[in-house]
C-alpha cells in the first residue's frame, strides 16, 4: 500500500494541484483546508505516513497545528510548507520537532525528494 500523506493548505488551487502531484508520484492523498479540519483527519485516518502542513492558515498558526498533531501523536513527521521562511522561521519550525520544510510552488523534482527523506528517517531541512 502506497504512504498515505494529509495535504493541508487553505489555497483550494494549491490542494488540487498538491494532491495531483502527490498522487502522481505514487501516494495515496487526503488533503484539509484549514487547522480544524487537518486535525480531524489526522485523528480520523490511520496511518498518516506524512502531513505536509501550509505555514499560514487562516484558523490557526500553522506551528500550533503542528504542535497538537505532535500532542496526539509525538511520532508524526510533518513537513511546514511555505512561498518564503526567513532564518527565525527555519529555527522557529526546527524547535518543534517538524521533519522538514518545503516552499511553495512546489517544484516535482524537490517534493519528491523532500518526501523521500522524511519518509526515510531523514531531516528535510
Amino acid at each position: 500500500m502506497p504512504p498515505l500523506i494529509l495535504l493541508v493548505d487553505d489555497d483550494p488551487l494549491i490542494r488540487s494541484l498538491g494532491k495531483e502531484l502527490l498522487e502522481h508520484l505514487g501516494y495515496k492523498v487526503e488533503t484539509a483546508s484549514d487547522g480544524r479540519e487537518a486535525l480531524e483527519c489526522y485523528h480520523r485516518l490511520k496511518g498518516v505516513d506524512l502531513v505536509i502542513l501550509d505555514y499560514y492558515l487562516p484558523d490557526r498558526d500553522g506551528l500550533k497545528v503542528l504542535d497538537d498533531l505532535r500532542a496526539f501523536d509525538p511520532g508524526v513527521r510533518v513537513l511546514v510548507a511555505s512561498g518564503y521562511f526567513s532564518t527565525q522561521e527555519v529555527d522557529r519550525i526546527k524547535a518543534t520537532g517538524a521533519a522538514g520544510f518545503i516552499y511553495k510552488p512546489y517544484r516535482l523534482s524537490e517534493l519528491e525528494n523532500r518526501i523521500r527523506l522524511v519518509l526515510q528517517g531523514a531531516s528535510g531541512f
